[in-house]
């Protein structure tokens, strides 16, 4: 960004709150502060900027607000924020759906003059500012969502901000994004968390199971570790492109299972050839 030691306001210092924090001190011009709901959380984030002793406070005379939160959280906090905001101040946010955020924004007047928002591509299984780091946004991409009537230059200073993480910002259309996380991210935790769920039941009828546990069943579950409060948000509020996925998958599946039977051992090497050569693109 072009003006020098901008206020910056980090709603909700998490893990990429936290880290934002991290790599935006870095910079050495930016005045950061923060602010938690809880009062154990503004405690922890505390160790890695300054916290205001109010949302109020926290958001006055800011020139870039950061909402780290949840999706379905996104639409309450921009209404809290509506007599709070100077006329040049940017709203961004992270959450990862969407459609619905644009939507709930678009019905508050004046909001595309001031809300561009935002998902960036980037987390752990962990969460908490404990977990922040400051290379978190390095390389990752972060996806912009404008509202309809957004101004050009507003997207563009969204586009700014998120370089000097260390990002690569894409700007498309909410209901684009959606239907792409859903496959690449929203899918693959559910269907950790199925596995992870059918592993417990199992192992409560048979506790040698627990030894059969190798790095492939933790890479493929890792992500069931994730913050259970966002993850029930994204489920919600990303249903239909969810189900779509889901629907193809189970599909897919159908197929495959009728090719389990002795003689199609060429079948699954091509298959699996196949999924090896499209993995190592990623």
């Amino acid at each position: 960004m072009s003006t020098s030691h901008s206020k910056v306001a980090i709603i909700g210092v998490g893990l990429l709150g936290g880290s934002l924090a991290l790599v935006l001190k870095k910079k050495r011009k930016y005045d950061l502060v923060g602010w938690n709901h809880r009062a154990a959380s503004r405690k922890k984030a505390a160790k890695l900027l300054p916290v205001a002793a109010t949302f109020e406070k926290a958001v006055l005379g800011a020139d870039v607000i950061v909402l780290c939160a949840h999706s379905g959280s996104i639409a309450p906090v921009l209404r809290e924020l509506t007599p709070l905001l100077q006329p040049r101040t940017l709203i961004l946010d992270v959450s990862s759906v969407k459609g619905e955020v644009v939507k709930a924004a678009s019905r508050l007047p004046g909001m595309n003059l001031h809300f561009v928002p935002c998902h960036p591509m980037a987390g752990k299984e962990k969460s908490g500012p404990a977990f922040a780091d400051p290379d978190l946004y390095k390389g990752k991409f972060v996806f912009i969502t404008p509202l309809p009537k957004t101004p050009a230059g507003l997207v563009r200073r969204s586009v700014d901000f998120w370089k000097e993480t260390g990002a690569r910002p894409v700007v498309m259309d909410a209901a684009t994004h959606d239907r792409n996380v859903a496959l690449s991210s929203h899918l693959p935790h559910l269907l950790a968390a199925v596995l992870t769920s059918q592993y417990g039941r199992q192992l409560r009828r048979s506790s040698s199971l627990r030894t059969a546990v190798g790095s492939g069943f933790r890479d493929f579950t890792r992500i069931a570790g994730g913050n259970p409060a966002m993850w029930s948000d994204i489920l919600e509020m990303n249903a239909v492109e969810i189900k779509s996925c889901l629907l193809q998958y189970r599909r897919t599946l159908a197929a495959l299972e009728k090719k389990l039977k002795k003689g199609n051992s060429r079948f699954w090497f091509d298959y699996f050839e196949k999924a090896r050569a499209l993995r190592e693109k990623l």
